[in-house]
């Protein structure tokens, strides 16, 4: 049985139609759900528990192969090295073990990991993959979320920096019906912690220099999105050369949060739309090499497709329906 790849703009609804599939599917195709960014740290975590056996990533193929049928894996977006060595080799064993992949990506197999170190030792996954899984392009010209109904009070801007935060601290305020705020301390996967600075019952604030100016990962956030159900960012700025880092693991912050149905209030520097407009592709840098030659752009295809993901689910997250999603976790 061929599996499913869609792929396509923000927005176009492949995570609608990813829903559709999982509640639909009969109990006999044992569906695991989950998104990218859980899985392979799921699988790390694993390779480090089977490190005493002789080939440890077939281990792991074997015990995923073990708990279902259907693989479904949200937002399939390799950028990371250490994944990127491993893929063929643990979905080439997930498929000698019938399982079955259907997936959601915003680029198409072919452009997969694209400029990233050693690509000529991943082509293979993409070959086996456009092999196994039908791709399915959901090319749209309409973002849905951003037809979302939006509610205010929750992303501030404003010319002076201080009105933004009074603004925030008092909708937080607002929103733990003022219960007392001290600092805490959340464990992280493999033993590590995170420390928060101020939390309110299922609340928290940062700044983003604590979110996303130092050395945060995956595993930090879907611990933080855990522990609390609201989470208050200060101080978003625009990204370019100077921030590039940050705004990787932003990108990342916004996909954790955003399926875990966290509430997310901002004070940033500009509106969704503008906070990556220093952010382009080879494409956008090819139409405009003037724009490509100012120190402050970056030209980058990785951040520059996912930053339509991370826009569009910031829009997405200040509406009706989103809060409705989060009042119901």
């Amino acid at each position: 049985v061929r599996g499913l790849y869609m792929y396509g703009g923000v927005g176009c609804g492949k995570t609608m139609l990813m829903d559709v599939f999982v509640h639909t599917a009969p109990a006999h195709f044992r569906v695991l759900r989950t998104h990218f960014h859980d899985f392979m740290l799921e699988v790390h975590a694993a390779l480090r528990k089977h490190s005493r056996e002789a080939d440890p990533l077939l281990a792991v193929a074997d015990g995923i192969a073990a708990r279902c049928r259907v693989l479904a894996l949200d937002e399939l977006f390799v950028t990371d090295v250490a994944d990127a060595m491993i893929l063929n080799r643990l979905f080439g064993r997930l498929w000698e073990r019938g399982v079955v992949l259907v997936a959601t990506s915003n680029r198409p197999p072919d452009d997969l990991y694209k400029g990233g170190l050693q690509r000529n030792l991943f082509m293979p996954f993409i070959h086996r993959l456009k092999n196994q899984c039908r791709a399915h392009d959901m090319a749209s010209g309409t973002d849905y979320r951003r037809l979302a109904q939006h509610q205010r009070g929750l992303y501030f801007t404003a010319a002076v920096a201080a009105a933004e935060e009074e603004q925030l601290a008092a909708r937080f305020k607002e929103l733990t019906a003022a219960a007392p705020t001290a600092p805490a301390r959340i464990e992280v996967a493999m033993g590590r912690h995170l420390e928060v600075p101020l939390a309110a019952g299922k609340a928290c604030m940062f700044s983003f220099g604590e979110l996303c100016g130092r050395p945060v990962a995956a595993a930090d956030y879907l611990a933080l999105s855990a522990a609390y159900h609201t989470l208050a960012l200060q101080g978003v700025p625009t990204f370019g050369a100077a921030n590039r880092s940050e705004a990787y693991r932003f990108v990342t912050l916004i996909d954790v949060l955003y399926e875990a149905r966290t509430r997310l209030l901002v004070t940033a520097a500009a509106p969704p739309v503008d906070l990556f407009k220093n952010i382009i592709t080879q494409f956008d840098a090819a139409k405009d090499p003037e724009l490509a030659s100012r120190p402050d752009v970056v030209v980058d295809d990785n951040l520059g497709f996912a930053k339509d993901r991370t826009i569009s689910r910031l829009t997405e997250m200040q509406s009706l329906q989103y809060l409705l999603h989060h009042a119901r976790q």
